[in-house]
């Protein structure tokens, strides 16, 4: 129980440090799945909505095939592609096609945490009903932790908590009109192993963006994020 403690206290400290003020209140949906070929190669992706809660103006759907190959423990490659298709009320709709490349590492190990580490490369092109088409290339650097698992019980299914800081910045055709140009983002995540392949997180997201323009207005959005992970195994 007293490192659970600690864990809250970190997670609570950590609210106040984000910075953002309430500006609009949107949900994250998706569903992740992951397919082991053997212990160091697996694949699978995830396919998922977001959207404001508080009217429909703008909706997302999204689908996220991806490889992933492991060296050890602390070092694992990543990539692939994905599909981001959104939908607006009061601007124009936008078809998103992705590549994207992941540096992952997760080191040290303290025990009750450990740190981790991405580096994303990720090379868009925007197709646009009316508007030009476009494409621009975005770097995403993520620190956090993660807890080792908890049980409040003999036979509970475990928990763990992870924290997260991520910044974006484009690299190429920085004035290429996007809706939402994400500078940086807070995750703070509960997730609960409900069996050995399944198990799910939910994240409070606070998010800082500009619109149509790295030099735009600048808006905030609070998000909450429910996932669902499954591994399935081909044995």
């Amino acid at each position: 129980m007293t490192q659970i403690r600690k864990t809250l206290v970190i997670l609570i400290l950590l609210v106040p440090l984000s910075g953002f003020a309430q500006v609009d209140h949107q949900l994250w949906l998706d569903y992740n799945v992951n397919v082991p070929v053997n212990t160091r190669f697996s694949y699978g992706g995830d396919i998922g909505f977001r959207g404001f809660v508080s009217n429909i103006d703008w909706n997302q759907i999204y689908l996220r095939p991806q490889v992933r190959y492991r060296f050890n423990s602390t070092f694992m490659l990543a990539g692939g592609i994905a599909s981001f298709n959104t939908f607006n009320n009061v601007d124009e709709n936008v078809n998103e096609f992705r590549i994207n490349e992941d540096f992952n590492i997760r080191w040290p190990d303290f025990g009750v945490l450990s740190l981790i580490y991405r580096l994303r490369f990720e090379h868009r092109f925007f197709y646009y009903p009316t508007l030009p088409n476009n494409s621009k290339t975005r770097v995403r650097y993520l620190a956090g932790f993660e807890t080792q698992d908890f049980r409040l019980g003999e036979g509970k299914r475990p928990f763990y908590f992870q924290g997260m800081w991520e910044g974006f910045k484009t690299i190429g055709n920085e004035n290429a009109y996007e809706i939402y140009i994400n500078q940086v983002r807070l995750k703070l995540i509960f997730a609960h192993r409900l069996s050995n392949k399944i198990r799910y997180e939910l994240h409070y997201i606070a998010q800082k963006s500009r619109q149509f323009s790295e030099e735009g207005l600048e808006t905030t959005q609070n998000i909450i994020r429910v996932r669902l992970f499954h591994r399935i195994s081909k044995k």
